[in-house]
């Protein structure tokens, strides 16, 4: 099967985001499956490694703004084909400065991307069955199959992946012909968002499927009040509308993939190296880890609020969080104050090595304290997972419908420890107190839940990606 994915953010970046992460993950996943896919992405030069390797292939002119166009490829780097424009793509941020307004002109630079695309594609001679969009910034891939490349790509399915629902972006209607939507779908039930462009809904609007990152965030989109009739407007298309979990990379995120030591040996090492790092004797502590970060909902006032209680307690709570984080003066504070039982764990924004530091904290911490997550995919549950260290969140929280809570009945097959409401403080107080007896009291109920967490759940790309094929194939693809 030939597929083509039309992306905002992929391939081999110096510090990849999350977006990017995912996309690439899918890509491999996909080339392991036998398909042919083409992913297609802007050619971001200053995040790029190494890329003086890449070389053009290809120039052309796009059909929607005649924009001149090149793409770009490398022999290192066979997966992933890159367009290129100096006036749209020759800055040095992917949608603008830090901490500041977006590019005003970026559904400009988006349309021309998604039409360059599809031109250099019409011309590869490839015959794709799919064509796979991720977030606004290759949503209108799915229009331009309609109007401007309609010959070429009117039969072809599209696919819609919303990593995020939050992210999107509204432009005046003014723009509507420039970036190849039909102005005859400017309505409440198209593309219209308070009045402009949504970006966002023209990709659901046209999409065939609309594929979210997790069964759990389809279901929670279509239960929350969304604004501006958003909510409506998902549930009107919400036949088309897919939960399909995310996977995440078992190779990086098992920390034990190498050693293959038994796990609770593993974890042992670990936690003593962690012990070394902050100079404390962490073997009889049960060492709490809570991730900080935009898609963390709650979480930091939920914690806020029972840090008195759990200071009592035997315990080492480690907060991972980036000083740009709101919440980062309070947590320095506090950890200041009571450095014997809450540190800190620094994550910057531009440092390479973010996910080495996560996975070796994962690796020694004993629970993972998710409330109220919003990460849509609960990426951080599976990596957790991947660790040997046992999520603690709520019932309805992405891949959570997947996982066993503990019981006494339960102790043999239970992989995490589940509240109905992870946003009620509470709730969550109870659960810790819970893991903490059930850690000194019940140790082979605990090392057992451990081994069913680390051994017994795995959710690989692969599993993701079967999934994927699935769904085309009952399309008749």
């Amino acid at each position: 099967m030939n597929i083509l994915v039309v992306t905002p953010e992929a391939g081999n970046w110096k510090v990849p985001s999350p977006l990017a992460t995912a996309v690439n993950c899918m890509t491999q996943a996909f080339a392991n499956a036998g398909s042919q896919v083409i992913t297609c992405s802007p050619f971001y030069k200053d995040h790029i490694i190494d890329p003086d390797k890449y070389h053009c292939v290809y120039q052309g002119v796009e059909a929607l703004q005649n924009k001149p166009f090149e793409v770009w490829r490398s022999e290192d780097d066979p997966l992933h084909t890159y367009i290129y424009n100096e006036e749209y793509f020759g800055r040095p941020y992917v949608y603008g400065p830090p901490h500041a307004l977006p590019y005003s002109d970026n559904h400009l630079r988006f349309a021309m991307f998604a039409s360059a695309v599809l031109s250099y594609s019409a011309q590869s001679g490839i015959q794709f069955q799919a064509i796979l969009g991720h977030e606004w910034g290759g949503a209108l891939v799915g229009a331009l199959c309609h109007t401007v490349y309609q010959e070429a790509f009117h039969n072809i399915p599209f696919f819609f992946n919303v990593h995020n629902i939050t992210y999107d972006f509204h432009v005046q209607p003014s723009e509507i012909e420039k970036i190849g939507l039909p102005r005859k779908d400017f309505n409440m039930d198209g593309y219209e968002f308070w009045g402009k462009v949504s970006l966002l809904k023209a990709g659901i609007l046209y999409a065939n499927k609309v594929l979210f990152p997790s069964s759990g965030y389809r279901d929670a989109m279509l239960n929350t009040n969304l604004p501006g009739g958003l909510s409506g407007f998902l549930n009107r298309n919400s036949s088309k509308l897919l939960g399909i979990q995310f996977g995440v990379n078992y190779k990086f995120w098992d920390f034990n993939d190498e050693a293959k030591r038994p796990i609770k040996e593993a974890k042992r090492i670990a936690k003593a190296s962690l012990g070394r790092q902050f100079d404390m004797d962490l073997s009889n502590k049960l060492i709490i880890y809570s991730h900080m970060d935009m898609e963390s909902g709650n979480a930091s006032e939920t914690l806020a609020t029972i840090l008195s209680d759990i200071a009592k307690e035997n315990v080492l709570i480690i907060v991972g969080i980036s000083p740009e984080h709101p919440e980062w003066n309070y947590y320095q504070e506090v950890s200041h104050q009571y450095g014997n039982f809450i540190r800190i764990l620094q994550f910057d924004s531009e440092e390479a090595n973010n996910r080495e530091k996560l996975r070796n904290t994962l690796a020694a911490s004993d629970l993972l304290f998710a409330a109220n997550l919003q990460e849509p995919s609960a990426s951080i549950i599976l990596k957790a997972m991947a660790a040997g260290t046992l999520p603690l969140t709520g019932r309805n929280v992405g891949i959570a419908s997947m996982l066993t809570d503990y019981t006494l009945e339960t102790a043999g097959e239970a992989n995490a420890f589940l509240v109905d409401d992870a946003n009620a403080p509470h709730q969550m107080l109870r659960r810790i107190k819970d893991a903490i007896s059930v850690y000194n009291t019940e140790v082979a109920d605990w090392d057992k839940c451990v081994v069913n967490a680390y051994s017994g759940f795995h959710y690989e790309w692969a599993k993701t990606i079967s999934k994927y094929l699935l769904t085309l194939g009952e399309l008749g693809l």
